[in-house]
Order: C-alpha cells, then structure tokens, then sequence
C-alpha cells in the first residue's frame, strides 16, 4: 500500500516514512501540497499524511482539490497541538481523522487495515511482551485470572486505575483471549478528542448530515463490529452521548449521525476510567445507569506502589525491551540501584518505570544498570531530596507547568503525565488565568 506524506520539514517526514515502511506500507514524500496532488493524479494511494503545522491553509487547499480527483485518497490530517478550530475545520473539508503526533506504528497498522476492510493483525500475532500481563504480585495474578475467565465472554469489562497503570494494556490481553481475538481492536480516547468530534467518530455519520459531510463515514462502533471497542476514559464523555452509548449497550445497535435507520453492531465494550466513578455519578457528570451497565466486570488495576514485588521483575523486563531496541547490552541491575527503584513511590505508575529504564538502557556505559543511570522523572537520581516548602497549589502549578513544557504544551499528553482528566487540566488552567487578573 502506498501513504503519501506531506511534511514540510524532512527531518520529520523520514521519521513519518520509517514508521510507514515499518508496518510494511511504501512511504511516498513531498513538501509540497501542489507536489502532492500531481503524485495523487498518478499514483493509487491509499492513504494520505498531511502534517498542517504552520500550513493549515495548503491542507485545506489540498482536501478541497483532491474531492476532484477520479479516486479522492483517504487523508490524515496531523499536528503536534490539537485544535478544536483546525480539528472541526479539517473534518468539515473531508479529512478521514486528525491526529496529533508522534504517530504510533500499531495506530497506523490499524487504520490501514481498517481503510482496506480487512482485520487487523491478532494482538496474539504481535510480540508477545506487548501483549502479556507481567506480575508477581497476589493481587495481580488474582485480576490476571479473571480477565482470562471473562475473556471468553461478551461481557462489558471496567477497568479503573490510575494513569500509567496500564489499562489499555489489559484490555488488549482481555481480547486477544477471547473468540473475537482475530477481528479489529479499536481503541477511542474519550478525553483527546474535542466534543464536537467525538459524537461522529464514535457513530459515524451519512453523507450531506452536516457541511463538508461529502461522503458517508463509519464511526468506531462498526469498524469494530465483530471486535472490541475500548473506551478509554469514558468519564470523560459528555452527559448527551453517554445516553447514545447506553442505547447501544442496550439495542446493540447505532444511530449515524444524519441517518434514517439504526444499524446492528456487534462489538464488545472494555471501557477505563482514571477517575473516581462514584463520585462522578454523585456529582451528576456521569449517568448511574450507564455506569452499572458498563460496571458488569469490575476490575481495579493497583498502583505500582502497591506492588512493589513488581518493580525488579518489570525492570529486567523494560532492559531486556530497551536492549533490543536500542543495541545495548546491559545484563545485571546493582543491589543499590535495586533498592532506589523499590523505594521510588511511582507516582506515574509502570509508564513512568519504562521511562526512566528506557533512559538508563541509554545513559549506562557498561552492563550494570547504576544509581546514576536513574534519572526519576520530575527530579534528578537523587529523587528523594527534599523539596522546598511551598503551598498545595504552588507545587500544582509548578508540576502542570512542567508537564506542559516537556510535551511542548500538549494538554493531552500532559495530563496523562500529571494523572488527570483534560477537563481537569483544562479547569486548572483557567483558574491560573483568573488569578493573573485578579
């Protein structure tokens, strides 16, 4: 399959292409939206990366020019900081998504399959460390068990947690043991997604339902027809879709956005939270019927600190991934650099421990991983300094500033790192402004 990419810069574009050439596709590249139409004139593509930063204007000349072509080409629309304006106005004009980079290969791999209405690869077929449940931790192995014994079934799964614990990670091991193992896996993050978007990329919508709907478009729920949609932060979702969602819970089935008749979908619900569910309800953000609907299997992920038997065995599993990812070779982690790690209180859980092994697998220079090859996140190796004395809400604000400036002002991905909803971040934020004004 050929994916045109239209980056600006090079350096970025390469990038883009090896991710494409990594799943097995053919990457074609230009600069140029003019470039690019005359590549689309001549060749069949089968999807289009369009990366808009500082040139929203040529992505939406180039949406609008490749409508005349005989076979228009799927098209992605990408950016290192979401917009709800670009987002609207780029769907609006035709794109197929928008996402905002870096791109993972897995999403990439799915879409693709998906655009050539064929299941994606079994998570089973994937390599096996992506896919398996690594603990020996009493608890884990007990919900471990029963996500084995529920996968069998087509019942609506809960997973709760904090950030980082890996949710989305059971929810994969969830389906790649059940019967539905061989169809698409569709993941949807309630909270990344502007408002505005969610309610067509979950359901889909018919052509001419509203301005620049120039095709009909399937939603999430049956491009996983057959398969599993998971949820992820469902608690996210506005109050007026989540009754939609608890109809389809219900019916089995979905109402496009602009269409006429209900369609039947088949798909099974894993659906994540991060936030407290019940207090949700009780604060009316989140209907108590959904959540008894969907809290059929309830299943709590605990924190990393609370397993700490875990942290030396998901270590040597992170080095023996970093190892090969990275040519490196290290064999053996020293009793001193042990007992840091285990007396590390994890606030980001197991995605802030590959973090900081990742690091380590690069800052060694010999086969043991050190004390001074850990570099905790949000501070130095010498993680337990005190800090200075600072109100509740100074330390808030200094940690969501510095989330912010390491992902480059993405508030999705800052508020994964800091552990909490955008709605939240999004709320912190406006408070700050407030106060400078007050």
């Amino acid at each position: 399959m050929a994916v045109l990419i239209i980056d600006p810069s090079l350096k970025d574009a390469q990038n883009l292409a090896s991710v494409v050439r990594g799943v097995g596709h053919v990457p074609l590249t230009t600069d140029s939206a003019k470039s690019a139409l005359n590549i689309a004139r001549k060749e069949t593509l089968e999807l289009v990366l369009f990366n808009i930063n500082g040139h929203k204007q040529r992505a939406a000349d180039f949406l609008e020019a490749s409508q005349s072509l005989e076979t228009a080409p799927p098209v992605i629309v990408m950016t290192d900081k979401a917009c709800l304006e670009d987002a609207t106005h780029m769907m609006k004009l035709g794109a197929y998504d928008y996402w905002v980079k870096p791109i993972a290969g897995e999403r990439l791999t799915k879409t693709m399959a998906l655009l050539g209405r064929q299941a994606p690869p079994s998570p089973a077929d994937g390599p096996g460390p992506a896919r398996t449940i690594i603990t020996h931790n009493p608890q884990m192995l007990q919900l471990k068990s029963l996500a084995e014994k529920v996968a069998a079934t087509s019942a609506t799964v809960f997973i709760q947690g904090e950030s980082g614990t890996g949710k989305e990670l059971l929810a994969r091991f969830i389906h790649q043991r059940s019967d539905r193992d061989a169809q698409p896996f569709i993941a949807v993050n309630c909270a990344a997604l502007p408002e505005g978007l969610l309610e067509s990329e979950l359901f889909g919508y018919e052509k001419g339902a509203f301005t620049g709907a120039i095709r009909t478009k399937e939603g999430k729920f049956e491009l996983a027809n057959g398969g599993t949609l998971l949820l992820d932060e469902v608690t996210e979702m506005p109050v007026h879709l989540q009754a939609k969602l608890l109809r389809v819970l219900q019916e089995s089935e979905i109402d496009r956005v602009g269409g006429r008749y209900p369609i039947r979908v088949d798909v099974r619900i894993i659906a994540t939270t991060n936030t407290d569910v019940v207090k949700a309800v009780g604060e009316g953000q989140f209907r108590k019927d959904l959540y008894y609907r969907l809290n059929v299997i309830p299943i709590r992920i605990p924190p990393l600190r609370d397993r700490t038997e875990d942290v030396v065995l998901l270590t040597q599993h992170f080095i023996g991934k970093y190892n090969q990812i990275h040519r490196r070779h290290l064999m053996r982690i020293t009793p001193e650099a042990q007992r840091q790690l285990q007396g590390h209180p994890w606030p980001g859980n197991v995605r802030e421990l590959e973090n900081v092994i990742q690091r380590a697998v690069l800052i060694a220079s010999g086969t043991e991983l050190t004390p001074d090859c850990l570099l905790f996140d949000g501070n130095s190796s010498d993680h337990q300094s005190p800090m200075e004395l600072m109100t509740i809400r100074e330390m808030e604000k200094l940690m969501i500033g510095k989330a912010l400036d390491s992902v480059q002002d993405n508030r999705t991905k800052a508020a994964e790192i800091l552990g909490i909803s955008v709605r939240t971040l999004r709320n912190k934020l406006q408070e700050y402004r407030q106060g400078e004004h007050l």
